[in-house]
């Protein structure tokens, strides 16, 4: 090679200036929120992100559409150290949430809350009950009424427009989609399906927490801690540890097996006398039933 070659690549081209703002809005975000939350958005409509956007800056939060590559470069170039597992989420079409909120908060809240719907189509699974309204629906007489009437929907003509009699569920949670359902939902301007960005994971303080490491649910760590302070009484009244609350167990344990200690021996102690007459009547009783089925004499 020729002496002062040029041993890597140069960029000779300036970036272009939508890229450049882009990177320093990567940028000012990474600086401004403490947390981000990574989602995937692919087939999510567009108008669907919005609603989304517009919810989460009530919030203080922003959902910011991503390009994997650029963002990347972004991180790079802040000071937020990050585990090399979030590489691995840099692919597909992803979105990130900004926010100083606690993240996990913000999921429960985006699952709960924050549903999406859009237009069904062909081989969608009904995610609840699809209910066509009764009322006018504005379409004309004509070839949609064989939709109806193949879907089993009660129609009436009047003033000019195609009329449902009465309120129809046309599919059930689970049901699968038809093409003429998908159709007759369109024309009728219905969007049944429910959607939420799912969530790839959560990014607190570098590291990459996925989902399904976290149980997010509080009642789940209700039960948890409900389970634990069970388990940590037995073990501590099995292991007769002085604390205050397992003293009045302890206490009671111990009156408990020194009685019965004492009813076994025949020990005469107060408390114990009264227990062994009742026991030496019950036997005695016993014993004399028994004579009596062999010697039905004694009286």
């Amino acid at each position: 090679m020729a002496a002062g070659a040029v041993l890597g690549y140069a960029r000779r081209k300036p970036y272009p200036a939508a890229k450049v703002r882009r990177f320093e809005e990567y940028k000012r975000l990474l600086s401004e929120y403490r947390y981000m939350v990574v989602s995937d958005i692919t087939g999510i409509p567009a108008q669907a992100l919005h609603e989304m956007r517009r919810k989460l800056r009530e919030r203080g939060a922003v959902l910011k559409v991503i390009k994997n590559r650029l963002f990347a470069k972004a991180l790079d170039a802040s000071p937020r150290k990050l585990t090399p597992a979030f590489s691995e989420l840099l692919s597909g079409q992803n979105a990130v949430i900004f926010t100083n909120e606690n993240p996990f908060s913000l999921v429960t809240t985006l699952r709960k809350e924050y549903k999406m719907t859009r237009a069904a189509k062909p081989g969608d699974v009904a995610t609840s009950d699809i209910v066509v309204p009764a009322g006018n629906t504005g379409i004309a007489p004509g070839p949609t009424m064989s939709l109806f009437n193949k879907l089993k929907i009660p129609i009436r003509v009047q003033e000019g427009t195609i009329w449902v009699a009465t309120d129809t569920v046309v599919a059930k949670r689970g049901d699968v989609i038809t093409p003429e359902l998908a159709e007759l939902l369109g024309k009728l301007g219905l969007k049944p399906i429910e959607i939420s960005i799912p969530i790839k994971a959560v990014v607190v303080d570098g590291k990459v927490v996925r989902l399904e490491e976290v149980e997010l649910e509080p009642e789940v760590y209700a039960n948890y801690i409900v389970d634990a302070h069970k388990k940590a009484v037995n073990l501590a009244l099995n292991a007769c540890l002085p604390i205050p609350d397992v003293l009045g167990l302890l206490f009671a344990r111990a009156r408990f097996e020194a009685e019965a200690l004492a009813t076994a021996l025949a020990l005469p102690l107060p408390g114990v006398v009264e227990r062994l007459i009742a026991r030496a009547y019950a036997e005695a009783t016993v014993l004399l039933n028994a004579l009596k089925q062999r010697n039905p004499s004694i009286a």
